[in-house]
């Protein structure tokens, strides 16, 4: 679904935009982070056992499940990204008669919430690392949940809210406001809708990102249900993971920032030990066929851990290679099945953090399809490490894998 102008929703701030010909980048990007927390509470909502309508679990033409949760969310993050600018093309998973059908009022933007993200955002455009944070900064993020203090201390955690003095001297600024038509977002607002109708909850994420001349600059990766480790959004359940080269990083919101580790690789008379090697993960789906087969390749070459990660969503796999919480490192899938609003946020964080996503011949996604080309035919091969990246790729186009073509 591209929307156009014609399907405006919320009317555009005028403090976000010059005009409808132009659109502040760090704007659509605060947009899109606070929007995952009311998109995250409408999922949550519709899971609800107690919920009587229920999620509403039905085929689309193309054979792929939808829920009714799928199209809240949409409509909430649309009519958040519709307050900045009314004519930036969004392309979204869902379509355009599905959201006008849904019947249900949702509250589409927390005012507090995007306020606080604005906030969050100029920190971590000005100081790029916790270690160049100013000493007047309590390392309270913006977003961060509060901690609860003792009654007996008297002192207080305060939000920084940054000043011009504080800003690191010859720091060049990168420019935000560009022309409108330099711009798309790809939404897919609810990743993982089978697991999500099967009530499998840890697969489900919200995917927003921002692209810019036809390469991502900016990605949202939303977990609805929390995350292992990671801590949510203030007093949500909602884990937000950000960035791209806008900010030159990627950010946990209101927590630190991720730093991509170096994999580990043998050579040169140096062995690995085999739980230290770099994880391919796949599809629970797929462990069987050409996927898992040329995943056991690479482990018999040395490159990947013998035996694949078997995770389910588009989205969790490409977060797994982002935090690397297990030493996951590649997503190899060689074969339709996925769709641009499925890499779009993924590549714009692997991107920053020195990842590599490309098709099965190492060709860059092309963002500039229209909606109905969004399938990726030529696979998807995403990675944290450019060099495992590049002999993924020439491994498989050495080998006479069935199903190439």
């Amino acid at each position: 679904m591209a929307l156009s102008s014609t399907n405006s929703g919320a009317p555009a701030s005028s403090s976000s935009t010059v005009d409808d010909s132009t659109v502040n980048l760090m704007d659509l990007a605060a947009a899109a982070i606070a929007c995952t927390v009311s998109a995250s509470r409408a999922i949550m909502k519709i899971a609800d056992p107690e919920d009587d309508e229920g999620k509403n679990t039905r085929t689309k033409n193309d054979g792929s499940f939808v829920t009714d949760a799928d199209i809240a969310a949409q409509f909430i993050i649309v009519q958040a990204l519709r307050t900045v600018s009314r004519s930036v093309k969004i392309v979204g998973e869902e379509s355009e008669e599905e959201m006008e059908r849904l019947t249900r009022e949702y509250a589409f933007l927390d005012q507090d919430i995007l306020s606080k993200t604005k906030e969050e955002l100029n920190i971590r455009r000005k100081w790029r690392t916790a270690e160049d944070f100013p000493l007047s900064f309590q390392g309270q993020l913006p977003l961060a949940r509060k901690q609860a203090l003792d009654p007996s201390d008297e002192s207080e955690l305060l939000f920084y809210s940054p000043t011009a003095s504080d800003v690191k001297s010859g720091q060049d600024e990168v420019p935000t406001v560009v022309d409108v038509s330099r711009v798309c977002i790809v939404v897919d607002p609810l990743d993982g809708t089978k697991s999500y109708a099967k009530g499998e909850y840890d697969a489900v994420s919200i995917l927003i990102g921002i692209i810019l001349d036809n390469k991502p600059c900016f990605g949202v990766i939303g977990k609805p249900f929390g995350y292992f480790n990671l801590t949510p959004i203030l007093d949500t359940d909602c884990v937000t993971i950000y960035g791209g080269t806008l900010l030159d990083g990627v950010f946990v919101a209101g927590g630190e920032q991720v730093v991509a580790t170096p994999i580990a690789r043998s050579g040169e008379g140096q062995s690995v030990a085999k739980e230290d090697m770099p994880r391919a993960v796949i599809s629970s789906s797929r462990s069987k066929g050409i996927v898992h087969d040329f995943c056991l390749h690479l482990g018999q070459q040395g490159l990947v851990y013998p035996e694949p990660l078997l995770i389910s969503g588009a989205g969790e796999k490409s977060l797994r290679l982002i935090l690397q919480q297990n030493n996951e490192a590649i997503w190899f899938y060689p074969k339709p099945g996925t769709s641009l609003w499925d890499v779009a946020a993924p590549d714009a964080l692997l991107r920053s953090l020195g990842g590599k996503l490309t098709d099965k011949f190492g060709n860059e996604m092309d963002y500039s399809k229209s909606r109905d080309e969004f399938e990726n035919m030529d696979g998807v091969v995403a990675c944290i490490d450019k060099t495992l990246h590049a002999q993924c790729i020439q491994l498989f186009q050495e080998g006479d894998w069935p199903e190439q073509g």
